[in-house]
């Protein structure tokens, strides 16, 4: 039987997407199922999950494994050299004809969001990183450090800076801000001490943190002056992100590329990325900001196509 269809997979940390398209790069079926991060779960448990996507997706495409030249997988953490083998093995079983192209998340979302690999993706989600390939495929990377060292512009930061400012303003270190409203509202408390509490229960727990990210750019749209700043500031962090990798990839007069943005924080709030627009312009003037032209599961089809064109 002739092989003529790609899957694309995007493995995250709570879901996993996958589509099925022909050679033509028309989708033919999409499913969902749960995480696949190898790092966060057990292999048995990914190997299932991807064997029940790969299923799925063939089923309602009317298609046989036999059929699928080509698949790519953008899940996160599987740059070290020990963990493309791992998937591939993985993948051999239930796809025993199809070439397995593991690579990094971002990779995919690059793709999805560029049409091809080249460019600056920024990813402003729980944590921050920026990275990027040119044409002659180098690739580099800033940021990407984690709340402890970095994650600066990401929904954590946004965040912990937003609960240090209804304490200082409490205090009366600061003025007042409306992310006090907005913040004790949220949890139904009355006081700011409240908020001592929560966070000792959390134990740590940033992507709870991170998920207060919206609230800051509520205070944002309220006019607060407080919300401001701090979103101006971790928007500006994302942006010496953004130059730091575009420096290492491209020369100074080349503009022949686009910054890519990724993540909850960047593509749900308006006033965040035209913050971060702003401040790209400051610093790379001439260099386009949009947002993704495909999801990343579309990326992963499309860098599969790739391969199997290449391939020959």
């Amino acid at each position: 039987m002739a092989r003529r269809l790609v899957i694309g997979v995007d493995g995250g940390g709570t879901k996993t997407l996958g589509a099925v398209a022909d050679l033509d790069g028309t989708i033919l079926a999409q499913a969902e199922v749960g995480s696949t991060n190898p790092h966060s779960n057990p292999h048995e448990t990914v190997a299932e999950n991807l064997k029940n996507l790969t299923a799925t997706l063939l089923q309602t495409a009317g298609r046989q494994a036999e059929e699928v030249d080509c698949i790519c997988l953008g899940m996160a953490g599987v740059d070290r050299p020990e963990d493309k083998p791992m998937i591939q093995n993985m993948i051999k079983k239930f796809l025993p004809s199809a070439e397995c192209v593991p690579v990094n998340d971002g990779v995919i979302a690059l793709w999805g969001g560029a049409l091809k690999p080249v460019g600056v993706i920024v990813i402003s989600g729980t944590g921050s990183i920026s990275f990027g390939f040119n044409k002659g495929g180098e690739r580099a990377r800033a940021g990407g450090w984690g709340h402890i060292l970095g994650d600066e512009g990401s929904g954590y930061v946004l965040a912990l800076r937003a609960l240090r400012a209804v304490c200082r303003a409490h205090d009366g270190r600061t003025g007042p801000t409306r992310l006090r409203e907005i913040i004790l509202n949220h949890f139904s408390f009355d006081r700011p001490e409240q908020l001592l509490g929560w966070i000792k229960d959390l134990q740590g727990s940033k992507a709870e943190i991170a998920a207060l990210s919206p609230l800051v750019f509520q205070a944002c749209d309220a006019g607060d002056q407080t919300a401001l700043a701090i979103a101006q500031e971790e928007a500006a962090e994302l942006a010496a992100a953004a130059a730091a990798v575009g420096g290492k990839l491209f020369q100074s007069d080349d503009r022949d590329w686009e910054i890519i943005v990724a993540g909850g924080n960047l593509r749900k709030s308006k006033s965040y990325f035209e913050a971060f627009q702003s401040a790209v312009q400051k610093k790379l003037p001439g260099i386009n900001v949009i947002h993704p032209r495909k999801e990343p599961v579309e990326g992963a089809v499309l860098l599969a196509l790739d391969t199997v064109k290449n391939r020959g």
